[in-house]
């Protein structure tokens, strides 16, 4: 049996993709009001501000885009507006389709674009895991190398 291995992206796709994200989410969130009061929204834009400004590989930043992930959640919560049944694939297999039908909720506008937000920040953060983990996995070798 012969293993074929998977071609990992280069840290040079992963680096590029998070810099891409990054500003991505940074254009995301002035565009929208993130934060229900004044300390979340202040909160929000001194994180999204460091963002802008320093590398967004800082480890520094990791508690404080958890807190904003949290927020954004808060946000989102707030701004549903009514929900809807629809049927939600749960899995697929030789027979098709097997789901259920659920409550899905309906957001307004605004809600709309936060949730555009969170998943630009879900994204961010996992292309920003990704690039970490394959410099840990670098510097891993080169030690190994090293001894």
């Amino acid at each position: 049996m012969k293993i074929n291995p998977v071609a990992a992206p280069s840290l040079d796709g992963l680096a590029t993709e998070t810099i891409r994200l990054r500003r991505e989410l940074h254009e995301m969130a002035h565009a929208v009001y993130v934060g229900g009061n004044i300390r979340d929204f202040g909160f929000a834009a001194r994180t999204l501000g460091r963002l802008a400004e320093r590398q967004p590989f800082d480890s520094r930043d990791t508690a404080s885009f958890q807190a904003l992930r949290g927020i954004i959640d808060t946000d989102l919560s707030r701004e549903v507006v009514g929900t809807e049944r629809r049927f939600v694939e749960t899995r697929y297999d030789n027979d098709g389709q097997h789901g259920e039908v659920r409550e899905i909720p309906v957001y307004s506008a605004r809600g709309e674009t936060l949730l555009r937000l969170q998943e630009t920040l879900n994204s961010f953060l996992a292309a920003r895991d990704a690039a970490l983990d394959r410099i840990a996995a670098d510097r891993a070798l080169m030690q190994l190398l090293r001894t």
